[in-house]
């Protein structure tokens, strides 16, 4: 295989690809794989099957390669993911034989977020699998609505930040807004590293404040949707996401300033009231195995949690 650098000219050709499957996790996005190109390198390449698949007569499909150091692992699955088809498997075992081959370190090689139905077929070719995260996803009239006694907290504080604050402006994302939104996230990522003491966590927020830099700066290139909330002119909480298909949209992103009650929920609920006219599911993300993401996510009662996996060859991977 021949790897080519993905820059941001190529989101087209992912998303010509990507078009063409019916993903419903996060990570099947563009936009989700750029934002952390300060910590791998992405590369793609074109594979060419040798047959054509008759029934969707389709033969090729974009591999896309995250390298780690010297060695690669993959993303996400080849698209446009058609499982049932001979070419496309032999698509995946080709691409996993190319990270063998290249790789100094054989256990980095493996394809992340594998969906949950694909596995047996995967387990018959030869692969291993470890649960890697899980989507939770909302009907999106649920969070605009937030009705009954299991939605009193987030209407509660909906509402006290509506009491409480006046000239309450909300509305999309520009950018001359950039530099106000960098801001807001150190602000929150200081309060919360005084909050929580634990060392991963910390790490995960000094990574993910490039993430949120690259996904701002860029964020109408990777075609990223976003609002702000500002209180008298002052920024105090952003948010971004993108269309995941044509009925769920992700939200990627969303920080508010802590110290400021309800913020939070009222930008998340303004949002969903946007976009429940045009999607039924509302997509956001995962927890990233910490506990107080888990309640928050959970405290809004997920109509489903969607399980992804890694998959590897079982020889090269000690269990």
């Amino acid at each position: 295989m021949q790897l080519n650098p993905l820059t941001l000219d190529h989101k087209s050709l992912f998303d010509h690809y990507n078009l063409q499957s019916t993903q419903s996790l996060s990570s099947y996005a563009f936009a989700n794989h750029f934002i952390w190109r300060d910590f791998f390198d992405f590369y793609y390449t074109v594979h060419q099957a040798k047959e054509r698949d008759d029934k969707n007569d389709f033969n090729s499909y974009l591999c896309i390669f995250a390298k780690q150091g010297d060695d690669y692992f993959m993303p996400i699955l080849p698209l446009p993911c058609r499982i049932e088809c001979p070419c496309y498997i032999n698509t995946v075992c080709t691409a996993y034989q190319f990270m063998l081959n290249s790789n100094k370190n054989r256990e980095i090689a493996r394809i992340e977020n594998v969906p949950e139905a694909y596995l047996s077929t995967f387990i018959d070719k030869g692969f291993s699998y470890i649960q890697k995260e899980a989507d939770y996803t909302y009907l999106s009239q649920d969070l605009c609505a937030i009705k009954g006694n299991r939605y009193k907290q987030q209407r509660n504080a909906y509402n006290a930040f509506l009491r409480n604050y006046e000239s309450i402006q909300y509305g999309p994302y520009h950018p001359t807004d950039q530099d106000a939104c960098i801001e807001l996230y150190e602000k929150w990522r200081k309060t919360r590293t005084r909050r929580y003491d634990d060392a991963i966590y910390q790490a995960m927020l000094d990574d993910s404040k490039s993430a949120h830099r690259i996904g701002i700066t860029y964020a109408e290139a990777l075609g990223l949707v976003g609002r702000t909330v500002k209180i008298k002119e002052k920024l105090c909480a952003y948010t971004f996401g993108y269309e995941l298909n044509s009925e769920s949209f992700c939200i990627l992103f969303e920080i508010s300033d802590l110290h400021i009650k309800g913020v939070s929920q009222f930008i998340f609920r303004e949002f969903c009231r946007e976009l429940a006219s045009s999607y039924r599911w509302i997509n956001t993300m995962g927890d990233s195995g910490l506990e107080n993401l888990k309640r928050v996510k959970h405290a809004y009662h997920p109509k489903q949690i969607i399980p992804s996996y890694n998959i590897y060859e079982r020889s090269t991977h000690i269990p």
